[in-house]
């Protein structure tokens, strides 16, 4: 049940904040894709529209679960997601080349997204029932077995960028959970020596096309590169203003 006492617990300003953001991104959507002579709103407006009561449902959801019910039930969940996905690879739709999404009639489930609030709550839930938590390696080296299992499915997507997101949150947890800074100092520097090592055959061409272009706009201007250099330009043109 809803307690009322959450209402004094919730930021007010920061969720009208949220919606402000929403009704204006709304607005641009819909003078971007209106079409005039036809009189019909673009399809991105109708599906954005459908988003926005998704959103407040699940933020109810959100509010009227307890998050000590999920840590409870973290290993289960950690399961359901990997089982979805495994599903993706299998039977997944796939647009621009890649399988990640389970088609739900108008709507497309991206399960990979979940995968970050799963492996936060199992290795969470690890790390507390351990009660070494982080500090101890081996129970560091077990936990890191759920960041591998999710993130090599969510690779094979392939979803290289999700999954490298997966690293940070583990390292949050662990990181509250105890793990001295020494050893995220020793983390990094292992990934700095192995960055040539998965540059030179991890990646794919594609993956380092896309490394390029963040690091180098100029390099592909006209497509990949457009938006960050239109970025860029917007920031320096309001710099300028200021």
């Amino acid at each position: 049940m809803f307690e009322r006492r959450l209402f004094s617990y919730l930021d007010w300003a920061l969720i009208s904040a949220v919606l402000v953001i929403v009704g204006i991104g709304l607005a641009m959507i819909y003078s971007a894709t209106y079409d005039p002579v036809r009189g019909r709103l673009g399809a991105e407006f109708v599906k954005q529209s459908y988003a926005v009561p998704l959103g407040l449902a699940a933020m109810t959801v959100a509010l009227l679960i307890d998050y000590r019910r999920l840590a409870d039930h973290s290993l289960l969940l950690y399961g359901a997601v990997a089982l979805l996905l495994l599903y993706v690879l299998l039977f997944g739709f796939v647009a621009g080349g890649a399988r990640r999404w389970i088609a739900l009639g108008p709507v497309n489930l991206q399960p990979s997204e979940f995968a970050k609030i799963a492996l936060a709550l199992v290795v969470a839930t690890f790390f507390a029932e351990s009660r070494r938590g982080a500090s101890d390696l081996r129970d560091l080296g077990l936990a890191s077995l759920f960041l591998v299992g999710l993130g090599l499915l969510i690779a094979k997507q392939p979803d290289l960028g999700t999954a490298v997101t997966l690293v940070p949150i583990f390292l949050g947890v662990a990181f509250a959970a105890g793990l001295r800074l020494k050893w995220l100092a020793v983390i990094a520097l292992v990934a700095v020596v192995t960055a040539p090592v998965a540059w030179s055959f991890a990646l794919k061409d594609y993956q380092k096309t896309r490394i390029q272009t963040f690091l180098d706009p100029e390099q592909d201007a006209r497509v990949a590169g457009y938006q960050k250099i239109q970025a860029r330009i917007s920031v320096g043109s309001v710099g300028f203003a200021g």
